[in-house]
């Protein structure tokens, strides 16, 4: 369904309310994403996601924008058009497309979560950052892990600059938020080893074996990994500083950890 009129008023309810989608708390209350990259959208699409509405602004939309939109239309998504004044209010980004949509958030639990007999999971504790843990969904999607944890503080995968910054990895990667009690059971359950990455660690991260089920401990970059998070590791490593700086990004960190697991099982 395509509504007949144009929004062109920035007082409009439904601008008001895609603004106020920006919030976390807003999202949460109404059960809803908010999707702005015609990539994330499509990879949103592709996965499944289920679209309750489509907002185009048909004064500047590309044609890929507006394909998409009749794409989700066809999944029984409202399209609602906006005048180009009013996307660029609506939009998160500063250079919005064409297109953003609504859509019902995908929803994993740790008790539901299948994982191989060979599982690679990424475990990120108290990464607040949205665009680090967006970047450490992307690697893990790269890397080929099988999902990604959060405990802590933040952890917001439906932010829109985790959003951004996963290009929509986060439609093909469990990304679950638990305690990090409650992680460890779980994994401990299904048999991984626990690798926790911290300076003090005597092995680096090429002398360990990665090649069995495995989880990648991996904390904010000014704080580390908590004490009890450390004790509850199986096995702890370090990323070898030559330079000045004593720390990477977690992003990079988990690049680097995860690919070295990845070059191990490839190799094997």
């Amino acid at each position: 369904m395509t509504t007949d009129e144009q929004i062109t008023s920035l007082q409009n309810p439904r601008v008001k309310r895609l603004v106020k989608l920006r919030d976390r708390k807003h999202r949460e209350q109404e059960g809803v994403i908010l999707l702005e990259e015609p990539r994330v959208i499509s990879r949103a699409l592709v996965a499944g996601t289920t679209f309750t509405e489509v907002y185009l602004s048909n004064e500047s939309a590309s044609s890929e924008d507006k394909t998409l939109a009749a794409d989700l239309a066809a999944t029984g998504a409202e399209v609602v058009d906006l005048a180009a004044h009013v996307m660029a209010k609506a939009a998160y980004r500063d250079r919005p497309s064409g297109v953003l949509a609504l859509a019902e958030p995908p929803v994993h639990t740790l008790d539901a979560l299948a994982l191989p007999a060979d599982a690679l999971v990424i475990v990120l504790e108290n990464v607040e950052k949205p665009g680090n843990l967006g970047a450490v969904v992307r690697t893990a999607s790269g890397a080929g892990a099988d999902a990604v944890l959060a405990c802590g503080a933040g952890a917001d995968p439906w932010n829109p600059n985790a959003l951004r910054a996963s290009t929509g990895a986060v439609f093909s990667v469990p990304v679950i938020p638990a305690s990090a009690d409650e992680i460890v059971a779980a994994l401990h359950t299904r048999g991984l080893t626990l690798v926790a990455t911290t300076p003090d660690a005597e092995s680096t991260y090429t002398d360990l074996d990665l090649t069995g089920p495995v989880a990648l401990l991996l904390g904010a970059e000014d704080r580390g990994l908590s004490p009890d998070l450390l004790a509850m590791a199986d096995r702890t490593c370090r990323i070898p500083m030559k330079g000045a700086a004593d720390s990477l990004n977690v992003s990079v960190s988990a690049a680097i950890l995860a690919y070295e697991a990845r070059r191990q099982r490839d190799a094997g």
